[in-house]
């Protein structure tokens, strides 16, 4: 799944920003549009936003207390301007992908219909999940759920991965060995001998199997611990 996430940055950029990070666990961050990581010095915006969304398969809305607020004080609200990128966004979302989720920041309430320009008046048809700071963690969780239909009471970046197991085993093998390495250099360095010859080549062999897989489950069990802690 490839996701366009849309935000006004004076409203609701660090809800937007936290949710970028807990999604980039789910899928790879390329597959996730967020325009701070992802438009390029000198590229056009408008262009790249309007490619984003014809490649995404859903997108996410953030909407906060200031997302249909004028610039300043008696202007017409930025909603209605026709050069908003907000709209803009949510205009093309609307009219090519299925899944248009608005997300309703802290305590914002979804905008009357009779806020919004004709354009995007669908985006109030559509229903909103909200994202609170005090319950971010369940939020998020059920947001992931409506998006790729997980089970809300497993995350779905904590379903096991094999290629991450495997890294993981990997790294600790190779740090269990490079410990035996280093007990058998300065084993050398003080008897002037082998370690197969003062412990015999059986005992040496038994040792560095040990230690590989001393190694392979430190590997597994930091990994393990790292994704309790996510």
């Amino acid at each position: 799944m490839r996701l366009f996430i849309s935000y006004r940055r004076d409203d609701t950029a660090s809800a937007a920003g936290r949710g970028y990070d807990r999604l980039c666990r789910v899928l790879r961050p390329d597959d996730v549009f967020f325009d701070v990581s992802a438009i390029k010095g000198g590229e056009d915006f408008e262009q790249r936003i309007e490619r984003a969304i014809d490649d995404s398969d859903a997108a996410l809305i953030f909407i906060g207390d200031k997302w249909v607020s004028p610039a300043a004080a008696g202007d017409t609200a930025r909603i209605w301007k026709a050069d908003d990128y907000v709209r803009m966004e949510v205009r093309a979302a609307l009219a090519k992908l299925k899944l248009v989720l608005p997300v309703l920041v802290a305590r914002a309430q979804m905008p009357g219909h009779e806020q919004l320009p004709d354009d995007i008046r669908g985006i109030t048809t559509r229903n909103a999940l909200p994202l609170r700071h005090e319950s971010f963690d369940d939020d998020m969780e059920n947001i992931i759920a409506a998006l790729f239909g997980t089970s809300g009471k497993q995350r779905a970046w904590e379903a096991p991965s094999f290629w991450s197991r495997l890294a993981y085993g990997a790294i600790g093998s190779v740090a269990g060995l490079g410990i035996i390495l280093v007990i058998a250099i300065v084993h050398y360095q003080l008897l002037s001998r082998s370690l197969a010859e003062t412990i015999g080549t059986p005992f040496t062999v038994l040792l560095i199997i040990a230690g590989g897989v001393a190694g392979l489950w430190a590997g597994l069990r930091y990994r393990a611990a790292r994704v309790r802690r996510a």
